[in-house]
């Protein structure tokens, strides 16, 4: 598997909407995909995974899909599995990797199919009982156990974070999931395959560390947040706290001095020393990190010492985000991080409920005019079940946060818009917050961009603005860019009351010509007519072919032939593939192929 690129979100999607091809287990491809209100495969996404949920009969899986390479990713599963059912331990569920388990344009892919857990994640259920001191010691309790068990088998998860701990049994019960990175002795030789979530991990944690330690810093922060939640319950509200975050946030680990909750905490008696020693090891090194049981005994500290301001004085300090931090009003930003798990923040411009054809509820929360080329929140019923506010039109004006996947575009040929959204399945997914708090988040990234000195250049701004991209949306560190003439310009256009045409877009966006084509007429028209003719003039594929056709075959002569020749077969070509199926289903099978090639390019 070394050097093997994986299918991107859209490839995965249109997979999972023929599961009984695409899946390769007989008991999974005979099972129902959980969709979105769109009737689109739902996917959840997490570190180099998309998971999507699959029942079958009286069972439920999560089907862990890779989008992003991990090192020996089969060894590390093999190893892993071997390893855990030997322990045979309550913590953990049974999974089975496959490294042939789904087909995308003809190709076989890993997955992981892993039992579905029972409850609510950590985020969650700390969401719905931060007030309940029972439930939240009764949870710690819980996570001291775990910790001292990973600690005496010699192994490590490598990511505990609210995400993938789940929580049953009113705190009683716990188990976790997602394995991708963990530590086990047969592993020793490989490295660490990620760097766990942010929010919940020392800020000198680097490749290097690979050890069963991995887990000390994420459990002495959970122990130390949850016990001083359940005395002070205003600490959740008050420090912004969600269910990516308790209480602590990465930049006050990597700053404690200037945190405010470690401020707070510091004159809080009965924190007070908790707090001193936290710090102490949020600014020593990453191997001095103790176990949780000598965290609590306070034996093992690093002998640093911070100095605190008052609460009164303490600045906030840089806002780091365990996610890429976007501007929702930021399409073409936006567009670059489809298939990423991203942190979205705007101010509400729109706010519609409505009712699906099959009777269930839905809510839109809008970033800009619906007709046009905007982001969005999508909450589908499932997601509205969770609710405990319902946003309507009294949260226009308003500022929210959002976690999650960044979806591909929906494109309406009747209206002329395209959505790109964040589809909300858990209520901790989304914030109302401050706009100071907004703009302090915002702004942060921003300054980033200009010490950087990286920038989205015109052409990307303006493949955003026309729904296209010449290069695969990536994870990458967050930036915007800096406001310039030209920016502020395709801002205005952006902004516009009026869409324009579908010829003017691809005009503005550079595309090729019929008219540049010798001895071949003007014509407005759709210049790409067979991809036209097989998926639709607006398709995503039809977009793909498009933007390797200008930006590849028309920088080289051969390639301008190549053009040439397209356009003097495709008269002759349409009539029979709208006449013939067997024709139509020829030239499909050639158009796959070729833009699953380019996006392994990519």
């Amino acid at each position: 598997m070394i050097g093997m690129s994986f299918p991107t979100l859209e490839q995965y999607n249109e997979a999972f909407q023929h599961p009984q091809t695409a899946l390769l287990d007989s008991e999974l491809k005979n099972g129902e995909i959980s969709t979105s209100g769109l009737g689109l495969p739902l996917a959840l996404c997490g570190g180099f995974a998309l998971t999507y949920t699959v029942k079958t009969g009286r069972s439920k899986y999560a089907v862990r899909c890779f989008h992003k390479e991990s090192s020996a990713l089969e060894q590390r599963y093999i190893a892993i599995s071997n390893h855990l059912k030997l322990l045979r331990s309550k913590y953990f569920l049974d999974f089975e990797f496959q490294a042939q388990g789904v087909r995308v344009n003809g190709d076989a892919f890993p997955v992981v199919k892993m039992a579905w857990a029972s409850g609510y994640t950590l985020g969650e259920f700390v969401e719905g009982a931060y007030r309940s001191k029972n439930k939240l010691l009764q949870l710690n309790s819980s996570l001291q156990d775990l910790s001292t068990y990973l600690e005496g088998q010699n192994l490590a998860h490598g990511d505990i974070q609210p995400g993938n701990v789940m929580v049953s049994n009113e705190g009683q019960s716990i188990q976790l999931i997602d394995y991708d990175g963990m530590f086990v002795d047969a592993l020793k030789i490989l490295g660490s395959a990620e760097l766990g979530h942010r929010n919940f991990q020392h800020p000198g944690r680097t490749a290097s560390a690979w050890d069963p330690k991995l887990d000390r810093f994420s459990f002495i922060t959970l122990n130390l947040a949850l016990r001083a939640i359940a005395a002070y319950p205003d600490l959740w509200n008050k420090t912004q706290s969600d269910g990516d975050s308790f209480l602590f946030k990465a930049n006050d680990f990597a700053d404690p001095a200037r945190s405010v909750i470690f401020s707070d905490l510091f004159e809080r008696s009965q924190f007070a020393d908790d707090a001193k020693n936290f710090a102490a090891v949020c600014k020593a090194s990453f191997d001095k990190i103790p176990t949780l049981e000598d965290f609590l005994a306070r034996k093992n500290i690093p002998k640093i010492a911070i100095i605190f301001p008052s609460t009164s004085s303490a600045a906030s300090a840089k806002y780091m985000s365990a996610f890429p931090v976007l501007d929702a009003t930021n399409y073409a930003l936006c567009f670059r991080h489809v298939g990423d798990r991203v942190e979205l923040i705007g101010k509400i411009v729109e706010v519609k409920q409505a009712i699906t054809r099959h009777g269930k509820p839905y809510i839109f929360i809008n970033f800009g005019p619906w007709r046009g080329k905007i982001v969005k929140i999508s909450i589908w019923s499932e997601g509205v079940s969770t609710l405990t506010q319902y946003p309507d039109k009294t949260w226009i004006g308003r500022w929210v946060s959002v976690v999650g996947l960044m979806e591909p575009p929906y494109r309406s040929k009747k209206y002329k818009y395209s959505h790109l959204a964040i589809s909300v399945t858990q209520a901790g997914q989304f914030h109302v917050v401050t706009e100071k708090e907004a703009k302090y988040r915002l702004n942060n990234h921003i300054a980033d961009s200009s010490k950087s000195g990286t920038r989205i250049n015109n052409k990307e701004i303006l493949d955003g603005i026309c729904g296209h991209s010449n290069s695969s949306p990536r994870a990458s560190t967050t930036v915007r860019p800096i406001q310039s003439p030209n920016q502020a310009i395709l801002d205005k256009m952006k902004g516009g009351s009026s869409v324009p045409s579908r010829h003017k877009q691809r005009r503005s966006a550079g595309y090729y010509s019929p008219s540049a084509v010798p001895g071949k007429k003007s014509s407005t028209s759709d210049n790409c007519f067979i991809a036209t003719a097989i998926y639709g003039s607006d398709a995503l594929e039809t977009n793909t072919l498009r933007v390797w056709r200008d930006n590849v075959l028309m920088q080289s002569m051969a390639g301008r032939l190549l053009v040439n020749c397209y356009y003097a077969l495709s008269p002759r070509v349409i009539p029979t593939i709208k006449r013939s199926k067997l024709i139509s289903a020829f030239f499909r099978t050639i158009l796959n192929r070729l833009i699953f090639c380019l996006n392994q390019r990519r």
